[in-house]
């Protein structure tokens, strides 16, 4: 059996549409149904009831997708195992906000090398509109994008699939000799970035002189380990701060928790698929 047949299911499966499906495997419609029928015939059952619009999967669908994921995340793993992957055959280009290569990133890319240890990035800096851009025009091939319940995505993103690779959120940070109530200078993220769009919409009363914009999360951070005021920052990314004691975190009730996904460019290279097909499975 080709395990292409595996992934345009699973394609399926996640479009609900063939029309859209095909698109996506670049084959045409007439063509997926065919192999999609061919993969039944294999498997003796039928994975998905053609009969009514919306398409839907029967049960022995559903049943299935967990089992083609494994098989695939299986597979990969030990091709990535086998190959040579370094800097000489191409970084993959990652793009991402600032804040995201302090954070998040490197803990995905800790559990990435466990399975792919020869993979090399090269980390591109953009916002989150500009990420959009580059991902729809593949000048990147992977892409961490934020997303928050209260926050808009670029359209962009609505084209294509996701892996969520992480959750973090946003928490109010103080210097350890910072009394509850008393009023300090509060350092955040740009209103023009995502994780600062996050707090707009969603911050409470917090007692300030001022509140401050930073256009990079480390300098929020700076401020705040120096005992210049309080500030608001991922959690992942002061961790070790709160940990060892040169950071608290404050009470704030606000909903701050988001979403870490991870997309892949339309004509990203080999290495980069391989690796948004493992991110589910790390």
């Amino acid at each position: 059996m080709n395990i292409e047949l595996l992934r345009d299911f699973l394609c399926v499966s996640e479009s609900m549409s063939l029309t859209r499906a095909a698109e996506l495997r670049n084959t045409t419609q007439s063509n997926l149904s065919k192999r999609l029928r061919s993969l039944e015939m294999w498997l003796g059952r039928d994975l998905i009831d053609r009969r009514g619009r919306p398409l839907t999967l029967t049960q022995a669908g559903e049943d299935f997708v967990p089992k083609a994921r494994g098989i695939l995340a299986e597979l990969d793993g030990v091709r990535g195992a086998a190959i040579s992957w370094d800097v000489s055959n191409g970084a993959v280009s990652i793009a991402m906000p600032h804040s995201a290569t302090v954070s998040v990133f490197p803990a995905f890319k800790k559990r990435l090398l466990r399975r792919l240890p020869k993979a090399s990035f090269a980390p591109r800096i953009a916002n989150h509109d500009m990420v959009a851009r580059m991902l729809s025009r593949s000048e990147c091939d992977l892409a961490l994008v934020t997303r928050h319940p209260r926050v808009p995505q670029a359209d962009e993103f609505a084209v294509f699939r996701s892996v969520e690779i992480a959750r973090d959120r946003l928490v109010l940070v103080a210097p350890p000799g910072a009394r509850e109530g008393e009023a300090l200078p509060l350092h955040v993220s740009d209103a023009r970035t995502y994780i600062g769009q996050i707090w707009q919409a969603c911050k409470v009363a917090v007692p300030a002189i001022r509140e401050v914009e930073h256009g990079m999360a480390a300098d929020i951070r700076a401020h705040c380990v120096a005992g210049d005021g309080r500030g608001v920052l991922p959690e992942t990314m002061v961790e070790a701060d709160i940990a060892s004691g040169r950071l608290v975190v404050c009470d704030c009730p606000a909903n701050l928790g988001y979403d870490v996904s991870l997309f892949c460019a339309p004509k990203a290279s080999p290495q980069a698929k391989r690796i948004w097909a493992l991110a589910s499975d790390i």
